[in-house]
């Protein structure tokens, strides 16, 4: 009995021996979980309070931004992937007085916008003049325009333009004067035979014929003076290019055939190729390039005419059989009063430069592998909407000097 009881308390004191542990353990795991939590809830403090820094600076920026965008001189349009108003400054509100936001921006801008149009500049109804440019919102969708008011220096750049224009008509009037001069003393020459009664039938009608190519050849002298003169002040309207083309051949046919020149004519579309310009001065100007490839080539030469889709433009190609344009002078040859002919005022090629420019286009000059020059009259394709839908930008083209 006495063993047993030694037994039984020997077994109660190990019991509380280890019950004391344990507790011990509890006590010690207690306290570490409760310097964890210590620790833990320092640590979000400290990260709440961070957090809550910089809320409260993207705040500060936000309402910054806000500030900027209110003050900004330039228009911004915020839109949306389906191309509707998000969000506008007042610069945008002054632009376009009837937007809102949830406009669909296509029917914003043709109610706002001429059409006659380039990709980094827009005209609109009223006058003003804009130059503007886009960026996307990626990785959200939409996109960010960005619009200046650009009116008051297009204004002061056409005034210097204007100014270099009159002082290049003081050179132009010298030269005329000079070049008229023989042609306008040959004509009065001519002239003054037909009063005389003594000429036959025939001589009166060579002096007849005489006079009036001499007469001829003083009026295109001042037809190219003043479309020069004018630069590329010119009336926007629709054109279809393939129907100029088509009134071209027409008229160059007979005066080509008179030399035994052979047209030829490509690429002319079935339907229409539409740009926005001055159907006469587009007109002009590649009759001029026409003309001028007649007098380079020789009889039973061709001149060969083209209309090409170059993408975002269409491209007018006037190429011929003749010797083509020396390397020396093709840096020139648009130059006003540069000619390497006799009887050439150097005009008719300058016009052809003033009135691409004028058409936000762009000519050129190269020699064809075969031989022979090449002329390349660029013009953009008129748009149905505005060119802000498209993302890709055209380096700024001047006007004619």
């Amino acid at each position: 009995m006495t063993s047993a009881s030694q037994l039984s308390r020997q077994q109660l004191e190990h019991a509380f021996e280890l019950f004391n542990k344990v507790s011990g353990q509890l006590t010690d795991s207690y306290a570490q979980l409760q310097d964890r939590i210590r620790e833990l809830s320092l640590e979000l403090a400290a990260t709440r309070s961070e957090r809550m820094r910089q809320l409260a600076e993207k705040e500060r920026y936000a309402h910054r931004f806000a500030q900027l965008l209110d003050a900004l001189p330039a228009a911004v349009v915020v839109l949306d992937d389906l191309d509707i108003v998000c969000q506008f400054n007042p610069a945008a509100r002054r632009l376009f007085d009837s937007i809102s936001v949830g406009d669909n921006w296509c029917e914003t801008s043709r109610r706002n916008i001429s059409a006659d149009q380039r990709q980094d500049e827009m005209t609109f109804f009223t006058g003003t003049v804009v130059s503007y440019t886009e960026q996307t919102l990626a990785p959200e969708p939409g996109r960010i325009l960005l619009m200046l008011d650009v009116t008051e220096t297009r204004q002061l750049q056409n005034r210097v333009e204007r100014q270099q224009r009159l002082s290049e008509m003081g050179q132009m009037a010298a030269q005329l004067a000079h070049q008229i001069r023989t042609p306008l003393s040959s004509a009065l020459l001519y002239t003054s035979h037909l009063s005389r009664p003594d000429l036959t039938e025939s001589q009166r009608e060579r002096f007849s014929r005489r006079s009036r190519r001499t007469l001829l050849h003083m009026e295109q002298q001042i037809n190219d003076m003043l479309a020069f003169s004018r630069g590329g002040q010119y009336e926007s309207k629709p054109v279809d290019l393939n129907q100029l083309l088509h009134e071209m051949l027409q008229m160059l046919d007979p005066l080509v055939a008179e030399q035994g020149i052979r047209l030829h004519h490509s690429g002319l579309l079935t339907a229409a190729a539409m740009t926005t310009g001055n159907h006469s001065a587009l007109l002009g100007a590649m009759m001029n390039i026409a003309l001028n490839a007649r007098e380079h080539c020789s009889e039973g030469g061709t001149i060969t005419i083209s209309l090409n889709d170059a993408g975002n433009d269409w491209e007018m190609v006037v190429s011929d059989d003749g010797p083509g344009v020396p390397n020396e002078i093709a840096d020139r040859i648009f130059d006003p009063f540069f000619t390497t002919r006799s009887q050439g005022t150097g005009l008719g090629l300058a016009v052809c430069q003033a009135v691409a420019l004028g058409h936000r286009g762009r000519v050129s000059v190269d020699n064809a592998p075969k031989g022979g020059a090449r002329f390349h009259f660029i013009v953009p394709k008129a748009t149905e909407c505005h060119p802000l839908q498209q993302s890709d930008n055209r380096e700024l083209i001047g006007s004619a000097a």
